[in-house]
């Protein structure tokens, strides 16, 4: 799933699910279940084009879901998918399901984060640097390492929206334009 900019609408309709999945502890389940409906509607270029075509009543796409997923997800997710046909708002789901995955992991203090460095770090290094941004986050943290050789120094981190950049690269820039005012 891309990290595209998650809408409001999209973070109302995931909290409400987290609230729903809250009274059962089912996170998990929830986050996987979501992940295989999004995963079978964009894997399908037919059951993509019904569910985004305007002229297809959303009768009929509600019985298309029910026939799709009906006793293979959990019955509140079915009836997320309706409303969402219902309320003309399919063409959100996709996002819904970034958006609740994101507030899932907080919710139970995880976090991705991707970790760049200009070289391949060694893993004891990286266990140290793991240990130290899990202290600072207060949360599990699910690295993703990525090496970017133009960084020339030091590692650049970026979680959520939040990115910061310790590179040499960054304080030289950093640097030159204060030295350019």
């Amino acid at each position: 799933m891309d990290k595209n900019k998650i809408s409001l609408i999209s973070k109302n309709y995931a909290n409400a699910l987290i609230e729903i999945s809250k009274q059962d502890d089912s996170f998990e389940n929830f986050k996987t279940q979501l992940q295989q409906v999004s995963d079978t509607i964009n894997s399908s270029n037919d059951l993509k084009l019904v569910m985004d075509n305007s002229s297809v009543s959303y009768i009929n796409k509600i019985e298309i879901i029910e026939n799709i997923f009906k006793d293979k997800i959990d019955l509140r997710i079915l009836n997320l998918l309706k409303i969402l046909i219902e309320k003309n708002r399919f063409d959100e789901f996709d996002s819904i399901t970034q958006a609740y995955c994101e507030i899932a992991d907080n919710f139970e203090r995880k976090k991705d984060v991707e970790i760049i460095s200009s070289v391949e770090l060694e893993i004891d290094i990286k266990g140290k640097i793991l240990n130290k941004l899990e202290q600072k986050l207060h949360s599990e943290v699910m690295p993703r390492w990525t090496v970017d050789e133009s960084l020339i120094g030091g590692l650049v981190f970026k979680f959520g929206d939040v990115v910061i950049d310790t590179s040499i690269k960054s304080k030289l820039e950093n640097l030159s334009k204060y030295m350019l005012r």
